[in-house]
Formats: C-alpha cells, sequence, structure tokens
C-alpha cells in the first residue's frame, strides 16, 4: 500500500474514533431541552427574579444583594442593593418577562 493511501486511511480511522467518544459521551449524559420560563416576573433582588414560584439568577449579572450597603467615595454609606433591586424592577414593569435556562446555580 501506498504511503500517501494509508496516511489517509489513518486520519479517516482517527476521525471516526473521536466521532464514537463523542457519541458516547453525548449518550451518556443526557441533555435536556429546557423551555422557557415565561411571566410576570417579581424582583428579589438585583441578579433575581421569581416567575411563578420559580427562582431565576440572571446569567452573567452579580448585583449586590438586596439588604446589601455600599459606601461613596466621600464616605457615605447607601443601600446599593435596594438600588438594584429597583433598578431591575424599573427595567421590567409589568411586562410580561421569558428566560432561556442555560445552567442550574
Amino acid at each position: 500500500m501506498q504511503r500517501w493511501v494509508y496516511k489517509r486511511l489513518e486520519a479517516k480511522m482517527l476521525a471516526l474514533r473521536r466521532l464514537a467518544f463523542l457519541t458516547l459521551i453525548l449518550a451518556s449524559s443526557p441533555m435536556q431541552a429546557a423551555e422557557p420560563i415565561t411571566g410576570r416576573a417579581s424582583v428579589v433582588d438585583g441578579d433575581t427574579l421569581d416567575i411563578g414560584g420559580t427562582r431565576i439568577r440572571l446569567h452573567g449579572i452579580d448585583a449586590p444583594e438586596s439588604g446589601q450597603l455600599c459606601h461613596r467615595r466621600s464616605g457615605e454609606a447607601f443601600r446599593c442593593g435596594q438600588a438594584a433591586a429597583l433598578a431591575l424592577a424599573d427595567r421590567i414593569g409589568s411586562a410580561t418577562v421569558s428566560c432561556d435556562p442555560r445552567d442550574t446555580d
């Protein structure tokens, strides 16, 4: 067998082995197609909503907790957690919200 034919067969076999391995991994860990969670949301804090009793943390958002205090440069304390929650509530208002699940926290 010529060397170039052998190399092409070897590359195809390697690709097939990789495909079989990936198929095995996917088959062993069931993937769930999660449905969007939709409804009127109430704000828990600046990065958490509640829709119909389901708590939803907003992906990629890290806001202060609702009772958290922060300090201005002047040293004055203010309720930054409450401000974050109010800003989120102002943003969503009474609109219907739809969240696409990405991960479980």
